[in-house]
């Protein structure tokens, strides 16, 4: 199989809020996981550069760089016949569909794609794992961070790590051949190219993280699935710069909706992000008057109630044993729940008694259905994947035994 390893640097979070591109990186990989070519220039936005602290491109070192339009062609031939591969790809599609529509050149919907960031979680990471805390794990270098090519590059090492180490495990070269033959049959556009030469950029600023992007790196966040991973991978872009702008609020709003995130999972998303803040900044046994003042603003922005935020900066350190609490997962009768896999148990029984403690059964996966009952919960069939994108709770059998046990009493209902 064939991958193409894609990084866009960006002038915001939203091109429906005409944020353009700046840099795109590709690195391509082969079916036998070698690294075999990297591609990479500085796009010329035709508008302000954004955040150029985090991104480190100057307005002088776009003035002579092609735009989109000039290197589309070529760019499109880079990824024909492969699989399109960037870590939270869902982030990098929004801006590839965008860009090659301005430029003239139509996509069709559901391009095939693999996420570092979404696979993480099959690789003892969280699937909202940040690309540097996924590179230290793996022991890959990650120089020049927010650098289109660098981070491609690294994306790329990530997932030849993936795929070399999930080769034996049942079902996934399965999976790496299905994605493949998708990439193969995906049409990209094709276009002359227009003789414009790339331009690399010759330095890349080395600028010291601040303390929320270390907080960003080194926070797992292993609960976070399907749409609050997409979601806190879009307030990490945010926060790097230690604020949320009005712009960005409303863009973040935007992105909930589209997600189907409610203000409740909103809030709940938030709240849990602000706890892990404060977890990290403690990692070291001091709370710094700077990390103090960092949070009361991470705090404020993201609307916390104020016994949250003044917990969070007094001097106690949290209790390391003391996890956040996760509520607990409830479904009432009337609720549709999706089977997926062999099941030990034939799953027209399980469905008939799903139907007579009154819940509904579904064939297929959509916005409305409550549950999914895999049976391996790691599954990565339609159905389960469908489920992350949509961010509904995958159990296994072993859940929905004890769930309709007669001897579950009503506390335990419900319970996951």
């Amino acid at each position: 199989m064939a991958f193409a390893v894609v990084d866009f640097e960006t002038t915001g979070i939203l091109p429906s809020y005409h944020h353009r591109v700046v840099e795109i990186g590709v690195t391509l990989v082969e079916d036998n996981g070698t690294i075999s070519a990297r591609w990479e220039t500085l796009i010329n936005p035709e508008r302000d550069l954004g955040p150029q602290h985090i991104h480190g491109i100057r307005a002088a070192d776009i003035l002579d760089a092609p735009t989109f339009s000039d290197i589309a062609a070529e760019f499109a031939e880079l990824l024909q016949g492969r699989v399109l591969t960037a870590h939270n790809a869902a982030f990098d599609l929004r801006f590839l569909q965008a860009e090659f529509e301005r430029a003239g050149y139509w996509l069709d919907g559901g391009t095939p794609h693999v996420c570092t960031m979404t696979l993480g979680s099959n690789f003892g990471l969280g699937s909202s794992c940040s690309l540097a805390r996924a590179c230290t794990a793996h022991h890959i270098d990650l120089t020049h961070a927010h650098s289109a090519g660098a981070d491609s590059y690294a994306t790329a090492q990530l997932l030849s790590a993936y795929h070399a180490t999930s080769s034996t495990w049942p079902g996934w070269q399965d999976y790496w051949e299905a994605t493949a033959l998708a990439g193969r049959r995906y049409s990209y556009p094709t276009g002359n190219r227009t003789g414009v030469a790339v331009k690399v950029r010759s330095t890349v600023e080395a600028v010291p993280p601040s303390f929320l992007e270390r907080i960003s790196v080194d926070a797992a966040r292993p609960s976070a699935d399907g749409a609050s991973a997409v979601y806190i991978a879009l307030l990490d872009r945010c926060l790097l710069d230690g604020l949320i702008s009005a712009t960005e609020g409303a863009q973040l709003a935007e992105v909930a909706n589209e997600l189907g995130l409610s203000r409740g999972d909103v809030s709940g998303i938030h709240r849990d992000f602000f706890v892990e803040l404060e977890r990290r900044a403690w990692a070291d046994g001091v709370l710094t008057d700077a990390e103090k003042a960092d949070l009361r603003a991470v705090g404020e922005l993201l609307q916390l109630d104020d016994d949250l935020i003044a917990a969070a900066v007094d001097d106690t350190a949290p209790d390391p044993t003391d996890a956040p609490a996760t509520p607990a997962f409830t479904i009432e009768p009337g609720a549709t729940i999706v089977l997926t896999g062999e099941m030990l148990r034939e799953r027209s029984e399980w469905e008939a008694e799903l139907r007579a403690r009154g819940f509904a059964t579904h064939p297929a996966v959509t916005k409305k259905v409550a549950l999914v009952v895999a049976a391996d919960p790691d599954s990565l069939s339609g159905k389960a994947k469908k489920a992350r994108d949509y961010g509904i709770p995958i159990v296994g059998e072993k859940w929905l035994e004890e769930f309709v046990s007669p001897y579950a009493g009503p506390e335990r209902r419900g319970k996951a």
